[in-house]
């Protein structure tokens, strides 16, 4: 009787060496799990900070949809991923390379601006005063393909009142480096629609611009205090450094950690959207 065992024992004692052999194949493809899933996170992490640039949001001729921490009405400041490598489409922000004239000279900027219109275009500013208009600004665009200019609705902007009622802003003439006033309508009908240039086309009793090819007619959405191509002409592709696909909100008022969050959570954000619209598709 000394020495044996029972039938529950080599069963309890098979059940143990069963789990020995089959624990450490289940801690395996946990580690394998585990192991793709943060080697997927750093192939995605160094693809994107060599593709993007993190750039801050100076003055405020894109508010509401973007702010600086000097202007805007609730203090904060606003910081763009840029996607380098993407080329615009309509309606994107963008960043753009320009020059500003200061009373220092002629220095290098970065703007930062919204593509309203590309290459084959029809585009124009006009007062909607027909019936049942609202008697403000509005642009009309006719894309390459359309049949007809449509008139665009733009939510993005902050005040079609504002816009309309205040047209004019401080610049700087090349001459006296003195301020002066620029009536920005004005300024994009003396600049764009004349009649002999072979860009312009009239539709009915309205003269419009055709964007030329490989460049980008942009405007702020801040439109009563924003210097875009109504003063500066269309830009080219050469000139367009990237398409801000990112917005981090209040990103300069924010802690480390909180700085941490709101980069991973508006990235995020951004690929689950993009994820949603090719499965819509």
């Amino acid at each position: 009787m000394f020495g044996t065992k029972s039938r529950r024992d080599i069963k309890g004692e098979e059940f143990i060496e069963r789990s020995v052999r089959k624990y450490p194949k289940v801690i395996f493809w946990i580690f394998l799990f585990y192991f793709l899933l943060f080697a997927s996170y750093m192939i995605w992490y160094f693809y994107f900070i060599s593709t993007h640039t993190l750039s801050s949001v100076d003055g405020i001729s894109m508010q509401n949809t973007l702010n600086s921490s000097a202007t805007s009405s609730n203090d904060c400041f606003d910081w763009v991923y840029v996607n380098n490598n993407d080329t615009p489409e309509h309606f994107d922000i963008i960043t753009i390379s320009s020059t500003q004239l200061g009373e220092d000279g002629i220095s290098k900027i970065s703007l930062i601006k919204r593509a309203i219109a590309l290459e084959g275009d029809l585009v124009t500013i006009k007062k909607a005063n027909g019936d049942g208009e609202d008697g403000y600004f509005h642009v009309y665009i006719q894309r390459e393909g359309e049949l007809a200019p449509t008139r665009l609705d733009e939510d993005y902007i902050k005040s079609y009142e504002e816009w309309s009622q205040m047209n004019s802003v401080t610049e700087w003439t090349l001459n006296n480096l003195q301020p002066v006033k620029v009536e920005y309508e004005q300024m994009f009908y003396q600049t764009f629609l004349k009649e002999k240039d072979e860009n312009v086309v009239k539709i009915g009793d309205t003269w419009y611009y055709k964007v030329p090819e490989n460049s980008v007619f942009y405007l702020g959405d801040n439109r009563a205090h924003s210097s875009d191509s109504r003063v500066r002409g269309v830009a080219s592709f050469d000139d367009i450094e990237g398409v801000a696909e990112i917005i981090l909100k209040d990103a300069q008022l924010a802690t480390d950690t909180q700085l941490i969050w709101i980069k991973t959570s508006s990235i995020c954000q951004y690929y689950w959207k993009e994820m949603e619209n090719v499965f819509a598709r």
